[in-house]
């Protein structure tokens, strides 16, 4: 069944992936109180996507038998693009990028070696570590339908929060077994919602503005006790909790009960950026990295001195809709073939 609620949810949840790889581009000074907050609610929007990504496995997949040919699609259609669209760059990274490379950074040498390092930390582009820790999610959908027909997926959910509020996401996101630990409890919440929707949503519905004002005090504590943005460290590192990520929780079971108040009706362009949002999760890297991996510095257009969250959003919007466009064009270019190199 068709759900427009999540489906204009996934489209709003790219603009906050988007958002987070373009307000350096938009001069943002995210220093001081009002800004730090700002800037809190809007990075880590992934764990959106994660729990969206939970919310569908249940809704769409969990009922179907037949665990090969799910994950048989996934490497079609999210692993094998992320391969096509990394190649180029790890090709530019092993001959022609600018010394000290990454790979050199990380005291890797030997050419496949460091090919094979950049397909599984994701450091070919901004955002592309999420594929590496995706596809080990896919991977354990087998374990999380267990758990769904046990009925232990909480028992296992709040445990595993616990130790991501500790763990925090990885530095630099180059740990796919770090962020698989930091985001299996959203993907399992994400879960759980799905399965007990009729006591999750009419309790988001009718407490949707506590969980906005539980995500804004995180927020505000975060800034005012620790610092703006996430706190990526090593994964036994001591270091402050991670209210990021159970602000970030707050906010989308927030936004999920907003959507269903919508009901059947469409936020405009949202259903087109939903519909394409795993293609423009793909392009926009192509747009934002060249910024600071080829020309080493991210304010191209001088922003610096003015930027702010205004400019930041007019920056996510159009880098989103140059994104979706490139992506309509491949579309229509490549018709159903065009899967296999944007997942869409």
């Amino acid at each position: 069944m068709f759900l427009n609620s999540i489906n204009q949810f996934r489209g709003m949840a790219i603009l906050f992936i988007v958002f987070a790889h373009v307000y350096r581009m938009a001069g943002w000074q995210t220093d001081g109180f009002v800004n730090g907050t700002l800037f809190n609610l809007m990075m880590n929007g992934t764990v959106f996507f994660v729990f969206i990504s939970g919310f569908l496995f249940h809704h769409v997949f969990h009922h179907r038998r037949g665990f090969a040919k799910y994950f048989g699609n996934k490497c079609k259609f999210v692993l094998l693009p992320y391969l096509l669209l990394s190649l180029p760059w790890i090709t530019w990274h092993l001959t022609s990028a600018a010394s000290p490379q990454f790979h050199l950074e990380a005291g890797i040498d030997n050419p496949a070696l460091a090919a094979s390092w950049y397909v599984i930390t994701g450091r070919t582009l901004t955002a592309y570590w999420y594929i590496p820790m995706g596809m080990m999610l896919f991977a354990l959908c087998p374990v999380f339908k267990w758990l769904t027909n046990k009925g232990w997926v909480m028992y296992m959910a709040i445990p595993l929060l616990l130790i991501a509020v500790y763990v925090h996401r990885p530095i630099g996101n180059l740990n796919a077994l770090q962020s698989l630990v930091y985001f299996i409890p959203i993907y399992l919440i994400g879960i759980w919602v799905s399965a007990h929707r009729d006591i999750a949503f009419p309790w988001m519905d009718k407490y949707w503005w506590l969980l906005l004002v539980i995500a804004v005090s995180l927020a505000m504590l975060q800034t005012y006790f620790f610092e703006a943005g996430p706190m990526n460290k090593a994964p036994f590192e001591p270091g402050a909790p991670d209210l990021m990520l159970l602000q970030k929780l707050a906010l989308a079971l927030m936004f999920m009960a907003l959507f269903n108040k919508l009901g059947d009706r469409q936020i405009p362009l949202m259903p087109q950026l939903a519909d394409t949002s795993f293609a423009i999760y793909f392009i926009h890297p192509w747009i934002t990295t060249p910024w600071w991996m080829i020309f080493g510095e991210p304010d191209l257009f001088g922003m610096q001195e003015y930027g702010n969250w205004f400019t930041a959003i007019i920056m996510t919007l159009a880098i989103t809709l140059i994104s979706m466009l490139i992506a309509m064009g491949i579309k229509k270019l490549l018709d159903k073939r065009s899967r296999y190199l944007i997942g869409w």
